[in-house]
Order: C-alpha cells, then structure tokens, then sequence
C-alpha cells in the first residue's frame, strides 16, 4: 500500500503522533528515522547478494533478515503505541518498550485494527487480511537458522537447506511493503484519534465502541 493510495487509511493526515506517557518518550521521529536506516541497510545488502546456493553463502541472508526484523518490531511497536487507546485496556507503555515479541505485537496490532474497523483495508503486497499480516509476522519471528543448528545436532545440513530455500528476495519484497503499510497505518490512527477526541470534546471514553 503505497502514501498515494486512496484508502482512508493513508486519506487520514496525522496532526502530531503521541509524546505523552508513551513508550518513546517523545522521541518517536528518531526512532521512526532509526527503523528506515535499517529498512534503507537491508534493501541494500539485498541487492549485493550474490546467493549461488551454497552452504556458505547462504549464511549471508541472515543479517538481512535480522536489520528487517529490528525495523519491523519497531514499526509494530509505533503501530501499538498510537493505538492502543482504542482498546478496553491501553498497552502498558513500559512493557511496550521492552517487549521484543513480534507475535505479541502483531497480535496486539491486529485486535486495534479490528476496533477502528479498518479489516478490509489493512493490506498491502503479500499481505490480504489480517492472518496473513500475521503469518508473515511469524515467518519473521521464525528465523532462527542458528536455532535449528543446535536443535538439529545429528542433520549439520539442516541449517543450510533452510537457507539455500529461503527466498531472501520475496521475503525483502514483501517486508518493504508491509513496512510501508504499518508506517501509514500509524499516522492514520494518530489521525483518527484526533478526530475522535475532537468530536468528543476531550472525553475520550466515547470513542471508544
């Protein structure tokens, strides 16, 4: 889903994004700025690969994914953080800045989407509802071909043939995408808040439904 898109979700301009008792503390720019840089390094080693499927180069996928995976925990986090008020029960902040679940903070993400009624347009490339937002949170989650080493003790070749399958260049493809998605989201539900807060005149329990 691209900032030119039609959908509400991107028609929404955000006023200002939280910088109260959020889990940033105000500095949600630099952090958001942080979450590109590792967005802007990955697409960069991604397009550097040169994979002839071997054993070893292989292996040079994983920082790829591990600089993606930063970027999107962050990306879920911001996600959380503007919109947790819609929920019953607000994400404690604390826990929002130490958490480093990403199914966790899809989960969370996804029950906020639901609340703002936003299902059907919450998509983007390689990903058309929310169980395949989560599914694709999980794959990320998932990685772990240095777990699989250690689990696989008696299979040493078991590492490797995950990573000579691991299609490095859909996964880079749909990941940028996603990113995209949860960046727009955010500052649509920022905006959302706004709005609400401002029909309600500051009681904010009215808008929650």
């Amino acid at each position: 889903m691209k900032k030119t898109s039609a959908s509400r979700l991107l028609r929404l301009k955000a006023r200002s994004r939280s910088t109260g008792d959020s889990w940033h503390n105000g500095g949600d720019m630099e952090i958001l700025q942080y979450a590109r840089s590792l967005q802007n390094a990955a697409k960069t080693l991604t397009g550097k690969l040169n994979l002839d499927k071997s054993d070893e180069t292989g292996w040079d996928i994983c920082p790829v994914v591990l600089l993606y995976r930063q970027a999107l925990e962050i990306h879920l986090k911001m996600v959380v953080g503007e919109g947790s008020n819609f929920l019953p029960s607000p994400t404690d902040p604390v826990s929002l800045s130490t958490t480093h679940s990403l199914r966790w903070l899809a989960q969370i993400a996804c029950q906020i989407i639901k609340a703002v009624k936003w299902e059907s347009e919450f998509k983007c490339e390689g990903v058309s509802s929310l169980a395949g937002f989560s599914a694709v949170v999980s794959e990320v989650e998932a990685f772990d071909p240095v777990g699989r080493v250690i689990r696989s003790a008696g299979s040493p070749n078991c590492a490797s043939e995950f990573l000579r399958n691991f299609d490095i260049f859909r996964f880079a493809t749909k990941l940028d995408a996603l990113l995209q998605l949860l960046d727009s989201t955010a500052d649509a539900l920022a905006a959302e808040w706004d709005q609400r807060t401002d029909f309600c005149g500051g009681d904010f329990s009215r808008t929650i439904q």
